[in-house]
């Protein structure tokens, strides 16, 4: 089991037209590029297409996928709905989070809280916040430690029911 990316990151531009109505236009690059040579690519295709267009771009997206080439058997008990939620502290005092799907049950308190000092979650901390990590919140300030974990559960979605109900 691998995580193996597809052949190319995926450049996603995003047009209006004078009723409001969006269209796009999709370019791949390969996957071995930089971000930062993609972003400066797109930037200049950008200005070409749009001197073509009578609509304006309105943003572009740059998206690197990669898949499980032989993913696991997920717990039988499990449930996307059931999540982990983690909120963090970021160096301007704001706050960022995420959230995990199916959150493992042995991490969790009799009150839904999550237990930080299990060595799973401690771990998780590790990789958001060491130095030289590049994980950051929405406004780019660097996080810098977990505020709160708790268990949330959220409403299913029709793919989310059980495949026999």
């Amino acid at each position: 089991m691998a995580l193996v990316n597809v052949p190319t990151a995926k450049l996603v531009f995003t047009y209006v037209d004078g009723t409001g109505s969006r269209g796009s236009t999709i370019i791949h690059v390969p996957y071995a590029t930089l971000a930062a040579a993609a972003i400066t690519a797109a930037d200049a295709i950008a200005a070409a297409m749009v001197a073509l267009s009578d609509a304006v771009i309105i943003g572009y997206t740059l998206s690197y996928a990669k898949f499980e080439n032989a993913p696991g058997t997920p717990d039988p008990a499990s449930r996307v709905e059931e999540k982990g939620f983690f909120s963090w502290r970021t160096a301007n005092a704001r706050t960022t989070q995420f959230t995990i799907p199916a959150i493992k049950d042995s991490l969790l308190t009799p009150s839904g809280k999550i237990d930080q000092t299990d060595v799973l979650v401690a771990a998780l901390v590790t990789v958001v916040t060491d130095v030289g990590s590049i994980f950051a919140g929405a406004d780019g300030s660097d996080i810098t430690g977990l505020l709160r974990a708790y268990q949330r559960f959220n409403r299913s979605t029709r793919q989310q029911l059980p495949g026999d109900r």
